[in-house]
């Protein structure tokens, strides 16, 4: 196969298989230099910058962008056969080609410049220079490749554009959450976000609000499920898609007709939805990326990965617990970039903050377990709290905070108030949850003691 069949190989399997794994890995590691044709190159050129800025491979945004008859060439190219089940392959092979013919370019050259030399002064100089550009070629890189900051520049620039005609938020992924969406401006594509707090919190509850969130705008969803089965999770998600408890749905027979009412349109609503989900329990980290990047390639509108919980992903044999779990939050945020997917992963709070006093068990990075690895690796952690766990008295009972210990792009320590109802987190008006929270925090200092009459008092005679 000559290297311009090569060349189009690489861009059919780019054009026909779309922004997958493995395009992202051949984006990376393959020089535009390698393209012989100058078509190829500036083809090359654009499906990686549309790749990077908006993680799309599209060949009608890419024909738009070169001009001229660019669409007639690229529908030839596409017709290349069974170019994206090889597409990493056909790239190695051309990047191989395209050194063989840089060396041979460069021995030239340098037997050449020895050739013509006059003196051993300028001998040493071509030999001084073909040995330092042969070290280049062949030093070992990894084969990743640097991108100019003057090819990200304009995409960077469009979407300041696009944020400027309001409609940037569909470059991020929104929760559906508006408050946290609004604080946050949405979470990036490449982000792992750690939902921690202690147990009957609601962090299950809370991903799958999410995952509610972002299927009802076109998204899929892969949910991990660790802790339960899959009918838990299924039963969870009608109940909130219905609002109906899910102690309601577990007794059919006290059920209304209004209840009935709900659980059908539940039904019929997440039957449209794209919600995988994943119930084997004891995996390792390596075994959540090989199906998460298996899945992608399948289904590649994949737009948010649910892992419940990190405590439950099998771990590896390390010296220090630490390390073990240093190794699988690094897998985890390593997965969400490679894949450009977002990935939620639920955590456990330590059992030190119920041991706190009333006014002070709201959750802070240190409550973390292992929290040094996962405080490194997350683009953003968000605790849950509700006074009630611990009160059912409490003024802030039926109040929700979510509170955002680590965020790169809002305030650390913003709170979004959520109404908790029937299990499930609903909007509430935020002064509201703000005041009983001030409420709660009141009704939980410490009280001084009443002092007796003889201290208030002077009770000496005359």
């Amino acid at each position: 196969m000559s290297p311009q069949e090569l060349e189009a190989c690489v861009l059919a399997g780019l054009l026909n298989g779309g922004a997958t794994p493995d395009a992202f890995d051949v984006i990376a590691t393959t020089p535009e230099e390698s393209f012989s044709i100058v078509f190829h190159r500036r083809a090359f050129a654009e499906i990686k910058k549309q790749a990077l800025a908006n993680s799309m491979i599209d060949m009608m945004f890419v024909s738009e962008a070169l001009g001229g008859n660019s669409l007639i060439d690229l529908a030839q190219i596409m017709r290349q056969p069974a170019t994206v089940p090889n597409l990493k392959g056909y790239a190695g092979k051309m990047v191989k080609a395209w050194r063989s013919r840089q060396l041979a370019t460069l021995l030239q050259e340098g037997a050449d410049g020895i050739r013509n030399a006059v003196n051993q002064d300028q001998r040493d100089q071509v030999v001084e220079h073909a040995v330092a550009k042969l070290l280049d070629m062949t030093g070992d890189t990894g084969d990743v490749q640097p991108v100019h900051i003057s090819d990200l520049l304009p995409t960077y620039m469009d979407t300041v554009q696009k944020r400027l005609n309001g409609d940037a938020e569909t470059r991020n992924l929104l929760t559906g959450i508006d408050e946290l969406d609004s604080a946050t401006g949405g979470i990036n594509q490449q982000d792992l976000i750690v939902v921690a707090g202690r147990p009957g919190m609601g962090k299950t509850e809370f991903a799958l609000k999410v995952v509610d969130g972002v299927t009802q705008r076109g998204g899929g969803a892969l949910i991990f499920s660790m802790e339960m089965a899959a009918p838990q999770i299924v039963e969870r998600s009608l109940a909130g898609a219905g609002n109906l408890s899910v102690s309601r749905l577990r007794n059919p027979k006290d059920m209304y007709d209004e209840d009935w009412a709900r659980l059908t349109s539940a039904m019929g609503e997440l039957v449209e939805r794209d919600i995988w989900i994943v119930d084997a329990t004891d995996l390792t980290v390596e075994q959540i990326r090989a199906v998460a990047e298996t899945h992608k390639r399948r289904y590649p509108h994949l737009a948010m990965i649910m892992v419940d919980y990190l405590g439950l992903i099998r771990k590896p044999k390390a010296e220090r617990n630490d390390l073990a779990v240093a190794h699988i939050s690094r897998n985890l945020k390593t997965m969400a970039m490679r894949l450009h997917t977002p990935t939620f992963a639920l955590s456990q709070l330590s059992r030190a903050v119920d041991s706190r006093p009333a006014a002070q068990r709201r959750p802070v990075m240190s409550d973390l377990r292992d929290s040094g690895s996962i405080e490194q690796d997350a683009d953003s952690i968000l605790f849950l709290y509700r006074d009630e766990v611990y009160n059912p008295e409490s003024p802030a009972a039926g109040i929700a905070e979510v509170i955002l210990g680590k965020s790169r792009f809002s305030a650390a320590g913003t709170v979004i108030y959520q109404e908790f109802k029937n299990g499930h987190f609903l909007s509430v008006d935020q002064h509201v949850g703000k005041e009983k929270t001030r409420i709660q925090l009141e009704a939980a200092k410490p009280q001084k003691g009443q002092r007796k009459y003889a201290e208030k008092y002077n009770t000496e005679p005359f």
